[in-house]
This record gives structure tokens, sequence and C-alpha cells, in this order.
């Protein structure tokens, strides 16, 4: 079986030579070019490192197989090859949304691989169950997938500003809108099922290296209530309230956003 080229498969793009190597991983909808409004405020101290989840923005869409990557467990495993191809060692990482939460779950595989984990807006379980409160119903769940299947576009026109929020500044959903609408359909709304019918809520008190949850008070994807639930779970968890609103406050915030990860890396 031929060896797979990690870094074309992820298009991993390393920014700097110099410098303390840091990872960032996307979220659901978008890609690695989220990050560039933070990358542009990490001083020359910092080299960050970005990538793409196989099956958005320019990763190597043949690599994509619907059993691999069906749930969460194709691309964890993917973020350990990413971490392998670096060769830097323990690496500290920074993860958006189901980002974070695949680094987290990575780490349990892989705990020699992560120094320090900062996760923006990460969530174990997105589904209300008995007292858990996800922020969800299944429903609304199944409404959203049903959404994307029948017009990808009027999906992404009507989530982008519900979960950007910031209203007195549109521009900021229209380039989420843009970001949404440029991904492929078929796999977006697979993605979508395997982010927001897991649940990994019985993995929190595994995660053995040191986390920083940063969040926003107001978050239609991720209410506090999961973000206090996960620091009750993990061993070693810090929480970071950040000055923004919205589940995208690295592109609505970026300095408000690099500031609190350089001062908890």
């Amino acid at each position: 079986m031929p060896k797979v080229d990690v870094r074309r498969r992820n298009h991993i793009i390393e920014h700097r030579k110099q410098g303390r190597p840091v990872l960032f991983g996307h979220g659901f909808g978008c890609d690695q070019l989220i990050w560039e409004p933070v990358i542009s405020y990490m001083p020359a101290t910092i080299a960050p490192i970005t990538f793409d989840h196989v099956g958005c923005g320019r990763s190597d869409f043949s690599a994509y197989t619907l059993k691999k990557y069906s749930d969460l467990d194709g691309y964890v495993d993917d973020l350990i090859e990413v971490i392998e191809a670096l060769n830097y060692g323990a690496i500290d990482f920074v993860g958006h949304s189901v980002g974070g939460m695949m680094a987290m779950l990575a780490s349990i595989k892989r705990p020699d691989l992560f120094s320090k984990l900062i996760a923006i807006g990460p969530s174990p379980r997105y589904v209300n169950d008995c007292d858990y409160e996800g922020g969800f119903e299944r429903e609304d769940i199944l409404e959203l997938l049903s959404m994307m299947e029948r017009n990808h576009f009027e999906w992404a026109g009507y989530l982008a500003p519900i979960v950007m929020k910031n209203s007195h500044r549109p521009e900021f959903a229209d380039e989420l809108r843009k970001s949404f609408a440029n991904s492929d359909p078929v796999i977006s709304r697979k993605f979508a099922e395997a982010v927001f019918l897991s649940d990994n809520r019985d993995k929190l008190s595994q995660i053995p290296v040191p986390i920083t949850l940063l969040y926003c008070d107001v978050d239609v994807i991720v209410p506090l209530e999961v973000i206090h639930f996960m620091a009750l779970h993990i061993p070693q968890a810090k929480l970071v309230r950040l000055d923004a609103i919205g589940h995208y406050p690295h592109l609505s915030a970026p300095e408000n956003v690099s500031q609190e990860i350089l001062a908890n890396l």
C-alpha cells in the first residue's frame, strides 16, 4: 500500500519557519483560511501552522471516503498523522469548535503529540439529553441536515448570520456564508452529521493534557451550560471568557482571540 502524502492530503501550510510551532485546526463549514485574521496578530516568536480537514478547502478530495469519515474517528486519525508529519514532537494546538474536540480525542490516543490544547467553543454533544443541555433537540439537528440536503445555498444563507451574531457587522456573516456555500454539499452534509450527532461526553475524563476553553457568553451553537459541563469533567481544564459574541470569535474579534491564545500558551 503506497505511503500517504499527509502534507498534500491535508494541505499543510507552515506560515513561518522560525518560532514556537502552533497548529491551528478549523471547525465545521470552513477551512484553514478562517485563521488568517488571528495569524496576522501572531508575533514573530510564534510559527503558525494550518491545515484542511479532508473534504474541506484545498485538501485532497480524492482521499475522502464515506466509510472513513462517517464519524469523527477518521478526522481524529488524520490529525494524529498531520502532527506526526510535522515532526515537532509534542505540539501546541488551537482548535475551533469540533476542531478542538478532535484534538481532545486525539490526545487520548496519543498524549505524546500534544503539549497544550486551546479550544474555542468546543462541545462534546450538541443534542439535549435528560438533564444535559447541549443546545439542540434531535429534531432541530435533523431539520438542519434536511435543509442542507434540500438546498445547500439556502442553508448557508440561513445559518451564517445566526451563528456569527455581530449583526452590526454584516460582512462577517457574509464571509462565513461564502465559506459555507463553497463547501462540497455532499461532504459538508455528512460532516455535519458526524459533528452534530456525536456524543463524546464519556471521553472528557480521559483527556490527559492541559486544556484552555475559550468561550463567548452568547453562542447559539455552544451554550454556557456545555462549557461548564466540560470544565467540570476535563481533569486539567481552564475557562477563559472572550470579549466577543457568536460562534466564530476568531473571525469577528481576531485581536482579542489572538491575545488570549498567546496568554494561555
